[in-house]
C-alpha cells in the first residue's frame, strides 16, 4: 500500500468532526456503574462483605443523580443556544 494517498493511517489523528460534546451525565452513570461493579468484586474475593441491601439503591440513586446532571447539562446547553443574538 505504498504511495496510497487517500485515507489515514493508525497514527493520525482525524480532524474535529470526530468530536463530541462532553457529557457529564454519562461519566457519573459510568463511575457509579464501575463502583459498584468492584464493590461486588471485592466482595466475590473476600474482601468485602456487599449487602444487596445498600449496593442496589446506591446504585440507584447514583443513576438517578446521573439523569439529574444529564437534565442539567441538556437544559443548560439549550438554554445557550438560544442565548446567542440574531443578526
Amino acid at each position: 500500500m505504498r504511495g496510497h494517498s487517500g485515507g489515514h493511517s493508525l497514527g493520525q489523528v482525524s480532524p474535529d468532526r470526530s468530536r463530541h460534546p462532553f457529557e457529564p451525565g454519562k461519566l457519573v452513570a459510568g463511575l457509579v456503574i464501575l463502583g459498584v461493579a468492584a464493590a461486588y468484586g471485592m466482595d466475590a474475593a473476600g474482601e468485602w462483605d456487599v449487602r444487596p441491601e445498600i449496593a442496589l439503591p446506591a446504585l440507584l440513586c447514583g443513576l438517578c443523580v446521573a439523569a439529574l446532571i444529564s437534565a442539567l447539562t441538556y437544559a443548560l446547553r439549550r438554554r445557550s443556544g438560544r442565548a446567542t443574538p440574531d443578526d
